[in-house]
């Protein structure tokens, strides 16, 4: 099928989209186990796609919202036609989805509805708010042609979910709580709650994952379904693989890799080493980094150069460190160092 994309996201770069996308990341981690798929900036911010193409299937659309203090409230909804857009993408969806989301990292502003963390707005709203709602959707869905039922086919779809994301527009808040879940599900997966692999690898490898997808663009405003999920999808069993691969690349711990560092390079190297080695597992476990493996290749070409006119193997990797430095432009010296030790001691 196609789908009509009723408006892409422009580039935004303060933490707004940032959260948007770890709630979306959030989502990844629920459902790693199953046969889902998220896709990125497609079906409002992000839409789960559940055993697509099955008799099971469902399909889950999601728009966030964010609010740095008080409570979020019912006048942003009506005020910023949030209900009356993610209804319209749903009917640009053929009216397919099984739920319409508004996700916040704050409870909804009310007596009806600021206890709960999860509702329908059908079965919690008074009838005031619900008239009001209806209203307010009904006017703001007739200006478009597209729209030709009733509100109410819809209204029974939206529902309200507090984020367990923290949020705050001046600090990133939510990657402690990420990392947290991150480790909790590699536990999982490997039946190992004493496991080695460290959740920061797999976290950040999922966060460029997320941030690739995302910057892929749609050329025209309708797509089919298949080929958006190319560009923008990310199906959850990925998690499952990234963490396969970190743990093939165990074979060095953390403090034999620092170890050699601190012995072959300088102390300053050393302590610039450290600060990048997160970022260096994020390369390499990243499965879609070719650029990584391309890397690695030359490293490993230098290495075996080396070999037949060096002795010392630490004398070897500082060699090669150096002579890799204009081959692999695109990655730091620190980075380098460490592809090096990988290379030549795992």
């Amino acid at each position: 099928m196609k789908i009509k994309i009723r408006e892409q996201a422009g580039t935004d770069a303060g933490r707004k989209f940032d959260y948007q996308m770890a709630v979306a990341l959030d989502y990844l981690l629920t459902f790693f186990n199953d046969d889902a798929i998220i896709l990125i900036e497609t079906l409002e911010d992000f839409a789960i796609l559940h055993n697509l193409g099955t008799e099971k299937e469902r399909v889950e659309i999601f728009q966030v919202k964010t609010k740095n203090s008080g409570l979020y409230t019912k006048d942003s909804l009506w005020e910023d036609n949030v209900l009356g857009k993610i209804i319209l993408t749903d009917i640009y969806f053929d009216s397919k989805a099984n739920s319409l989301n508004i996700i916040c990292n704050t409870n909804l502003k009310g007596h009806s509805t600021e206890t709960f963390e999860n509702f329908r707005f059908q079965d919690t709203l008074t009838d005031t708010e619900l008239a009001k709602l209806k209203d307010n959707v009904t006017t703001y869905l007739r200006k478009d042609p597209a729209f030709n039922g009733e509100v109410s086919d819809y209204v029974g779809k939206l529902i309200y979910i507090k984020s367990a994301l923290p949020f705050s527009d001046k600090q990133d808040r939510y990657s402690e709580t990420l990392i947290g879940k991150t480790h909790n599900i590699i536990s999982q997966y490997l039946s190992d709650e004493k496991h080695c692999i460290n959740p920061q690898i797999v976290f950040n490898t999922l966060k460029l994952l997320i941030d690739k997808q995302r910057r892929n663009r749609y050329q025209n405003d309708t797509i089919d379904l298949e080929d958006a999920i190319a560009l923008k999808g990310i199906p959850t069993h990925t998690v499952k693989t990234i963490i396969d691969r970190a743990t093939e690349n165990q074979r060095l711990s953390k403090i034999e890799i620092l170890q050699h560092a601190s012995i072959i390079f300088s102390p300053q190297e050393y302590l610039k080493i450290k600060e990048e080695y997160p970022q260096f597992l994020s390369y390499k476990a990243n499965l879609e980094d070719k650029v990584f493996l391309e890397a690695k290749s030359i490293v490993e070409s230098e290495y075996k150069l080396l070999t037949e006119s060096l002795d010392s193997l630490d004398e070897i990797a500082r060699q090669v460190a150096i002579n890799c430095v204009k081959k692999i432009p695109y990655y730091s010296l620190a980075v380098i160092q460490l592809l090096t030790i990988i290379v030549i001691y795992d």
